[in-house]
Parts: structure tokens; sequence; C-alpha cells
């Protein structure tokens, strides 16, 4: 049965490219094709391994990547510019264009979201004095949901390759198990990293369940995933209980 999780951060596939070209500081204006058409392959195969939902407009930007790709191979037709310059047409024009309008309307989207949240912080009484709940050590941020598939991808990497033959498992692990094992885990340690949480899995089955399960209690918001640099190991904690 497939097990569909639905994250705030998964928003298509313009959002996935954006963060290719971020993690591999590449200029947005000169996109090598066959590079981040590999990556964005190699992250849809990820999905698939998680047995999460591929929508159609992951496969419509797989195609036009394959098909931007091939259309760099053959040689350009020249286009006459308004000054009479002619230049060579340049297939990722549109792709490019598209990467620029969605990351302005991300910024703005961010921009706004910040100043909600500074509108919420504005109180008619004085402020209370919150020094002595000020977190020590440098500041953290949440991780997406790409820097979440592209950790469990790392950490597939190292698993032994497993004979492709029919078998018959006589056990099934339940994603159910594993967010109570998870939870079991985490109120023992307090907080733990990414790594070690997912590290007691000895096979391609366990770990996809206990990854499927951190991205449910994420969901839930039991648990909450952050980083205090980019690239570091993400640390996992239990959400505070409302009072």
């Amino acid at each position: 049965m497939a097990y569909e999780v639905v994250l705030e951060q998964f928003t298509g596939p313009l959002d996935l490219l954006l963060h290719l070209i971020r993690r591999q500081e590449i200029n947005i204006h000169d996109i090598p094709m066959a590079l981040i058409t590999e990556q964005f392959m190699d992250y849809l195969r990820a999905m698939e391994e998680l047995s999460l939902e591929v929508t159609s407009e992951f496969l419509v930007m797989a195609a036009t990547l394959l098909a931007i790709k091939s259309r760099m191979l053959l040689p350009r037709r020249n286009r006459e510019q308004p000054d009479g310059e002619v230049a060579a047409e340049d297939p990722r024009e549109e792709l490019v264009r598209q990467l620029v309008e969605y990351q302005r309307a991300k910024w703005a989207a961010g921009a706004l979201k910040s100043r909600v949240q500074l509108q919420s912080l504005v109180y008619t009484r004085p402020p209370a004095d919150l020094r002595p709940y000020r977190p020590s050590g440098p500041p953290v941020t949440e991780v997406s949901m790409w820097e979440m598939v592209d950790a469990f991808r790392r950490l597939l990497l190292r698993l032994p390759k497993e004979p492709r033959v029919a078998e018959i498992k006589g056990q099934v692990i339940a994603v159910e198990d594993r967010m109570e094992l998870v939870q079991t885990r985490l109120r023992a340690w307090g907080r733990t990293t990414f790594t070690t949480l997912l590290q007691g899995a000895r096979t391609r089955a366990e770990l996809v369940a206990t990854f499927l399960a951190v991205l449910e209690l994420m969901k839930l918001r039991v648990i909450r995933c952050s980083q205090a640099a980019p690239f570091a190991e993400i640390e996992i904690v239990m959400e505070e209980a409302p009072t």
C-alpha cells in the first residue's frame, strides 16, 4: 500500500530546482543542464523509494529538463536582437524565467510571513522579561522537505545493495510502530541527530519506515527538525506541549 506524506515545505518542482541550484551554488542564469537533470531524477527515484506520491507536475518538469538537455546538444538557432545583433537561442531561457519569477514570489511570501510574525509579537501590555528562557548556542533553522530527503538519500547509499530477487518477507514493518519507537527514544534521550536515530535500521525496509515515521511526526508537529548551519547535522527534538 502506498503511503503518502504531505508537508507544507513540499511546494513543487520549481522549489526542488531552486534547492538544487542553491545547494550546488550555481548561477541561475547559467544552469548546467546535465548536472541538474541528473540530480532532479535522483530525487524522483528517492521519492519513489519512499512511496511518496510523485505528482504529474514533477513528471512534466523531468520531461522538460530532459528535452532542454537534448536541445543543448544540438546546434542553436540564431535570433535577431532589437539592436540588430544576432544571438544564439538558449533552450534554458524559459526555465530561467520561471525560476526567477518563482524565486521573487517565494521571497515576497517569506517577507509577508515575517511581517505577520512580527505583528503577532506586538502586545498592548509591557513585555515580559524572557531572558531566562533565551536559548543558548547558535541560532537554529527548521529544515525543509528536500533537506530531509537529501539526508535520507545519503543514509540509503550506505546500505549494501539488496539482490533483486523475489522473496517472501515474514515481517511487516508498520509506520505507526516506528512512530511510537521514535517518540520513545526522544523521550529517553531528550534530543538526537537524524543520523543517530536512523543508524539502528539494518534493512532498507526499516530505514524507509523509520524515515516516513519522522516525516509524519513532523507533519503532526510532534517533533521538530532543525540545523545550526547549512549542511550541518539535522537535530530532532520533541515539540513542547502547549500550556
